[in-house]
C-alpha cells in the first residue's frame, strides 16, 4: 500500500484462470491530522532570505553610525582634554563601546596611568542587531498568520525591498485548502507595508539606537473564515466599552453640573455684596475728589480709579442681573456650561470681574 497526500493506492494479486493478475485500487482517504499540520507548516508564510538580510543590514549599519558617532565624540572629549590639561573623568561606557587605554610611561595629570581611546564593540552591535533583526521578522510572519487560518494556505509570496525608502512592501497570495490541491478557492491576498520606528540615546532600549519595526498589514478578496463573527463579538466588546466609558464620562459631568449650578446663587451673593463694597469706595473717591478741588488740588489720579472703580460695578451688575435670570431659567446657565465654562474660575473670566 502506497499514500500520497490523500490518495491510498493498494497493490493486490488475485488469482485467475490464466495465473495471477495484479490489481491497483486507487482511493481517496480522509487526511490525518498528523498530515493536516505538517501541510500546514509546510504551506505557512516563511520571510524570504533576502528580506531577512535586508533587515539585518539596516539595523547593523544604522547602530554602527550611531555607536560610532558616540566614540568620535568621546575621542574628540579626550584630545580637549588633552590639549587643556584637563583631568579626564574615566566613566563606563556600556557593552557596545570599548574603551582601548593606551599604558602610559609617566603618570598623566590628564588621565592618570591610561590614556583612553574608544571604538565601537562591534561583536555586541552584531548580535543585537541580528536579535532586532529577529524580532522583526517573528512579527511580519505574525501579521500574516493573523490573516488566515489553518485551513488556508499562502502559495506565493510578492514582497521586495522598495530601495527608495528602505521599507519592505508587496503582497502575500494564498487560498483554501480543498480535497484537491488543484481547485483554487476562496483566494485572497494580503498587502503588507512595513514601517520603521526610531528611539535615539536615552529614550532607546540599548541608550544608542533601537529600531521598533511595524507592519500594517490588510487581506483582500475571500473574506477569512469566522471573521464576520468575531468581528461581531469585537465589534460588540467595543460598543460595551465606550458605552461604559461613556457613562462615566456623563456621570462625571452630571456631578460638574451639580456643582456649578449653585453658582446661580453664590454669584449673586458675591456680585452684590462687591456692588456694595466699591459703591462705597466711589463715594470716598467724590468726598476726596471734591476737597481736593476745594483746595485747588489735582484730582487726575482719584478721578481715574474712580473710573476704573465704576467700570467694575458696571460688570459685576450685568453678572448680579445675569444669575438672577439664571435662577428663574437653569436652561440659559446650562447653555454656558455645555460651551466649555464650567467651572467658577472660567465664570469669573468671562464676565471679566477677576481681581475685584
Amino acid at each position: 500500500m502506497l499514500q500520497i497526500h490523500n490518495i491510498q493506492i493498494t497493490y493486490r494479486d488475485i488469482g485467475c484462470i490464466c495465473g495471477k493478475l495484479p490489481i491497483i485500487y486507487i482511493h481517496e482517504v480522509e487526511r490525518s491530522a498528523h498530515y493536516s499540520n505538517n501541510f500546514a507548516k509546510q504551506m505557512a508564510f516563511t520571510t524570504p532570505d533576502h528580506l531577512k538580510q535586508h533587515l539585518v543590514n539596516q539595523i547593523t549599519t544604522a547602530f554602527i553610525a550611531r555607536v560610532q558617532d558616540k566614540c568620535n565624540h568621546k575621542n574628540t572629549q579626550v584630545d580637549t582634554h588633552k590639549k587643556e590639561g584637563i583631568r579626564y573623568p574615566h566613566n563606563y561606557t556600556g557593552r557596545y563601546i570599548v574603551n582601548a587605554e593606551k599604558r602610559l610611561a609617566e603618570r598623566s595629570l590628564v588621565f592618570g596611568w591610561e590614556e583612553p581611546r574608544f571604538y565601537p564593540h562591534y561583536a555586541n552591535i552584531i548580535k543585537d542587531a541580528q536579535a532586532q533583526a529577529d524580532s522583526a521578522v517573528a512579527l511580519l510572519e505574525e501579521r500574516i498568520a493573523q490573516h488566515h487560518t489553518d485551513k488556508e494556505f499562502i502559495y506565493k509570496t510578492d514582497l521586495e525591498v522598495n530601495y527608495s525608502n528602505d521599507l519592505i512592501e508587496g503582497r502575500v497570495y494564498g487560498k483554501a485548502r480543498g480535497l484537491h490541491e488543484s481547485k483554487i478557492i476562496n483566494e485572497f491576498e494580503i498587502y503588507v507595508r512595513m514601517i520603521w520606528n526610531y528611539r535615539y540615546g536615552e529614550n532607546s532600549a540599548n541608550g544608542h539606537l533601537t529600531q521598533y519595526t511595524q507592519f500594517r498589514s490588510e487581506r483582500h478578496g475571500a473574506e477569512m473564515a469566522g471573521k464576520s463573527a468575531q468581528k461581531a463579538l469585537e465589534d460588540a466588546a467595543r460598543a460595551e466599552r465606550q458605552a461604559k466609558l461613556q457613562a462615566e464620562k456623563d456621570a462625571k459631568k452630571a456631578e460638574k453640573w451639580e456643582r456649578f449650578s449653585k453658582l446661580a446663587v453664590q454669584m449673586e451673593k458675591w456680585s452684590d455684596k462687591k456692588i456694595k463694597t466699591l459703591g462705597q469706595k466711589i463715594a470716598e473717591y467724590d468726598d476726596t475728589i471734591h476737597n481736593l478741588k476745594h483746595n485747588n488740588f489735582d484730582t487726575s489720579n482719584e478721578e481715574h480709579y474712580k473710573k476704573v472703580t465704576s467700570a467694575d460695578v458696571e460688570r459685576l451688575n450685568i453678572l448680579r442681573n445675569d444669575t438672577r435670570t439664571w435662577q428663574n431659567n437653569m436652561d440659559l446657565l446650562k447653555a454656558i456650561f455645555n460651551e466649555g465654562c464650567d467651572t467658577r474660575p472660567k465664570l469669573v473670566e468671562r464676565y471679566q470681574v477677576w481681581g475685584v
